[in-house]
């Protein structure tokens, strides 16, 4: 796989004859990508189905938001016998750092996917699988610090742990039930019991730790 910054995947963008991929949501494409993007939702389940369709003999362009999500989806592509695969190690979040231009769209709709009612909060933990919820804010520093930590979970243990985001500021009758006090806030369930709960910033390998340690059959 080949690493690329903003200014360089600008310029593979310009000059490659191949496929360019955005492997988010739809909601956060909708939100924002970057221009001549396509789109193909890295936790469907029929993701690699569709991203193995893609050409082996031209590039392949991937971002995501961080980087984690493309960068897992490029190495599954040299898996498989591709070798013109190009990354944007830091993604969209970077590019937008660099002021490179973007195709903006209703941001409203990527704020409203995190927003959870009380009756989707219950539901959620009586899914049959693990849940991590992350309580955040738009305007939190510690916040956006988690963001590409939590969004390499969600990709590292997708199918094993249901690994959700909670805006807090459309979540206030839930967050009034759970009397939280500040974000970021989260919470580990097994089998719909609380496990953990922590406010602030969290490293990564407590998370792994946490994961492993009461779920240990769920990942085998």
């Amino acid at each position: 796989v080949l690493q690329v910054n903003s200014e360089q995947f600008q310029v593979l963008i310009f000059e490659q004859h191949g496929s360019f991929v955005d492997v988010r949501t739809q909601a956060e494409f909708r939100a924002e990508h970057i221009e001549t993007a396509e789109q193909l939702n890295f936790y469907a389940l029929d993701f690699g189905k569709k991203l193995l369709l893609l050409p082996k003999d031209k590039p392949v362009l991937l971002y995501c938001n961080t980087g984690y999500r493309s960068n897992k989806a490029a190495k599954m592509l040299i898996a498989h016998g591709y070798t013109q695969v190009y990354n944007l190690e830091h993604g969209i979040m970077e590019w937008n750092q660099q002021n490179y231009a973007v195709i903006t769209g209703d941001k409203y709709l990527l704020q409203k996917e995190n927003e959870m009612s009380i009756e989707q909060y219950h539901a959620l933990l009586n899914s049959g699988l693990p849940v991590l919820v992350d309580f955040y804010a738009p305007w939190c520093g510690p916040c956006r610090k988690m963001m590409p930590l939590i969004d390499s979970l969600k990709t590292e243990y997708n199918g094993k742990i249901h690994i959700v985001k909670a805006n807090s500021d459309l979540s206030k009758k839930l967050v009034k039930e759970l009397k939280l006090s500040s974000v970021p806030y989260f919470q580990f369930f097994n089998n719909g019991e609380l496990m953990f709960q922590k406010y602030g910033i969290i490293a990564k390998q407590e998370f792994i730790s946490l994961f492993e340690s009461n779920t240990n059959k769920q990942l085998k």
